[in-house]
């Protein structure tokens, strides 16, 4: 018998899942789908967002957490639900970044940009754009990025989905390719987030 085709699911069956994630009580919520995510700093910089976040060094950008639900939905890490993991004496940071290498272990990155005339996996760079929603949190892998990028690299992440790792050695023309698939992702996005190319060393708070 043949495989029902995937289908996405419907915004009226998103919206009655969030309407039953809201209502969990923080001892219900699962820590295993607990995952860190980049969001816009103007979400933050104000003082009164729902849960813990950092503002980084790298200018509009943010980092959250979130809690991955059924149907291509989350929700937002909450004040209370973080305390609650460390009156137990979790680590919950930690715990995000597990969570986060156990779901990209059977898939790295979802794209690679390799040299022309290279040896196999010479990539001068890397696109993350999971089914997950968490695409370019693997930015936050800079051990492996950096075993994949010697000379190092730089990031971006022009909409919320996608996330990119361009060698520093990149030549004019791969940065050139690379500069304006960014321009045109942060353009033409459903979900901009910041423009241009940066310094990775700049993932960090301030």
């Amino acid at each position: 018998m043949a495989k029902r085709p995937k289908t996405d699911p419907t915004p009226e069956e998103q919206v009655r899942v969030l309407r039953g994630a809201v209502k969990l009580a923080p001892e219900e919520l699962r820590l295993p789908d607990l995952l860190p995510m980049f969001a816009p700093a103007s979400f933050f910089e104000k003082g009164n967002w729902l849960g813990p976040s950092e503002l980084l060094k790298i200018p509009g950008l943010g980092l959250t957490w979130s809690i991955a639900q059924p149907k291509q939905t989350m929700l937002y890490l909450s004040h209370s639900a973080a305390k609650h993991w460390e009156d137990s004496g979790i680590d919950w940071r930690q715990e995000s970044m597990q969570n986060l290498d156990r779901i990209t272990r059977p898939k790295f990155c979802t794209g690679g940009f390799a040299r022309e005339g290279g040896k196999k996996d010479d990539w001068y760079a890397l696109a993350f754009m999971h089914d997950d929603g968490y695409g370019p949190s693997r930015l936050l892998f800079w051990e492996e990025l950096g075993e994949i990028f010697p000379a190092g690299y730089l990031i971006a992440i022009p909409e919320m989905s996608l996330g990119i790792a361009l060698s520093r050695d990149a030549t004019r023309e791969e940065r050139a390719e690379i500069e304006e698939l960014v321009g045109s992702c942060y353009k033409d996005g459903t979900r901009p987030l910041i423009p241009g190319l940066h310094d990775s060393a700049l993932l960090v708070p301030r």
